[in-house]
């Protein structure tokens, strides 16, 4: 299926004006907690008997985690106990026939409100496999990478072309191509990634649509304005699960039509910050969460016979949030960044104002091109997002004052965006610029100066 291919046909937006920007919440009731901070819990809904919950207990064993249980597909039973323990990472070890997108938007909304704040309350992944013994072999090679993170990691962008030989030398690896469930289109079926071994345990990349399909999928609706029954895909043929069947350790990939620069975004942030993988994708989940209106509350469903919103924007929202990962999400293959900082953050602060300025040190283009802009634009604009501590003891007054520049130049905004977040009992801000202008330089830079309270 074609990047993401889809006609503007309709121009519905999917949310309404914004009421207000989200304000803090008292710290004391923020997730993840504190002590979650590197803290992982599996939820699953394997049964006892299934090999596979044998290599989830192993996992649990050496992190330390808490195993919570949940039936069918009934996530939402597991908030209280999200709660009370408020992890950093959580686990979700689930049966691949349990994932859709309609699971997959529970999720991302029960990962979005176990506070009051807007912004993500913890790090997750999938933890699926066709069996126990490939569910084992992965948590294995999870383990083992740790312990021996690779001294002169190789990391490359490839082609899925060939017989995928050229694979077996990488430890990290993003790809592109049009996709399927089951294929990436003139490269690799999913048959032939299982017939592949990667002794290097490697992370990959997906930036083909649909390659992120666990089970059920939408892809027969992709040019419909309405949304059919999904497909049930043979494990056996699917990319994800053989994958895991391969050798890999990590898997990034979506569920929906997306776009490379998805993928790019997520690829470049884990070569920055050499970060659990739970982080990788949260960085596509925050972008996502600062993008949306304020008032967001809930992703529509993809029921059968139900009208889809066609729009440029909503086309995006769909791939963007549809983006996945597998794997244990509290996994932190890389040592060290592979690549230097891409902003350079100054806080300045007085009795009256707090000055925060967010400059690009070096030009990441997939970071900053945006991929969901406003509704009824229907093109892509640039931005800049960086998320910033927030002094200890600040109390803001009102919104900033935004602007920005390239050079001496000012630069006209389309949007800009203020989210504020609590994560670990410390404060951030997410912040955003968006605009139209397509010249972004090392000395693009934008400045938000906040009203303080006075004390």
């Amino acid at each position: 299926m074609k990047g993401v291919f889809l006609l503007l046909l309709l121009t519905t937006p999917l949310l309404a004006a914004p009421r207000s920007r989200a304000e803090p919440i008292p710290l004391a009731r923020g997730l993840p907690r504190p002590e979650g901070i590197g803290k992982l819990v599996i939820v699953s809904n394997y049964a006892g008997r299934d090999g596979r919950f044998q290599a989830v207990k192993k996992l649990a064993e050496h992190r330390g985690a808490r195993i919570v249980k949940f039936k069918g597909g009934k996530i939402g039973t597991v908030r209280k106990a999200l709660v009370s323990e408020g992890p950093e990472f959580v686990a979700l070890a689930v049966k691949p026939e349990t994932v859709d997108t309609n699971f997959h938007y529970e999720v991302l909304e029960l990962c979005r409100d176990l506070d009051r704040d807007p912004m993500p309350d913890f790090h997750f992944g999938y933890l699926c496999a066709r069996n126990g013994e490939d569910l084992e072999r992965m948590v294995d090679r999870i383990l083992e990478r740790e312990r021996r993170p690779p001294e002169r990691p190789v990391a490359k962008v490839v082609s899925l072309s060939g017989s995928g030989q050229q694979l077996e030398g990488l430890d990290y690896f993003l790809h592109f191509g049009h996709g399927q469930a089951w294929c990436v289109v003139k490269g690799l079926s999913g048959e032939q990634v299982g017939q592949l071994h990667l002794p290097r345990a490697p992370v990959i990349w997906s930036g083909a649509c649909f390659n992120g399909v666990l089970s059920r999928s939408f892809h027969e609706c992709a040019y419909r304005l309405v949304f059919s029954k999904p497909t049930t895909i043979d494990p056996e043929r699917l990319m994800t699960l053989n994958w895991v069947h391969a050798g890999a350790t990590g898997y990034f990939a979506a569920l929906e039509g997306d776009r490379g620069e998805m993928a790019m975004a997520e690829w470049d942030y884990f070569r920055e910050h050499a970060c659990a993988l739970g982080e990788a994708i949260g960085y596509q989940y925050r972008l996502a969460f600062t993008s949306v209106y304020a008032d967001f509350t809930k992703f529509p469903r993809q029921l059968p016979g139900h009208r889809k919103k066609m729009s440029f924007y909503n086309v995006m929202l769909r791939g963007m949030v549809s983006r996945l990962l597998l794997s244990d999400p509290s996994y932190r293959p890389l040592s060290r960044p592979l690549d230097p900082p891409r902003h350079r953050v100054t806080v300045a602060q007085d009795a009256a104002r707090l000055t925060v300025t967010v400059a690009l040190a070096q030009l990441a283009q997939s970071q900053h091109v945006n991929y969901l802009p406003k509704p009824n634009r229907d093109k892509f604009d640039m931005r800049l997002y960086h998320r910033v501590d927030v002094p200890e003891g600040v109390r803001f007054a009102g919104e900033p004052e935004v602007s920005a520049q390239i050079g001496r130049d000012k630069v006209e905004l389309t949007r800009h965006h203020v989210r504020h977040e609590v994560w670990g009992g410390k404060r951030y801000l997410n912040l955003q610029i968006e605009t139209s202008w397509k010249n972004f330089k090392p000395d693009t830079r934008a400045t938000y100066v906040f009203p303080l309270e006075e004390r």
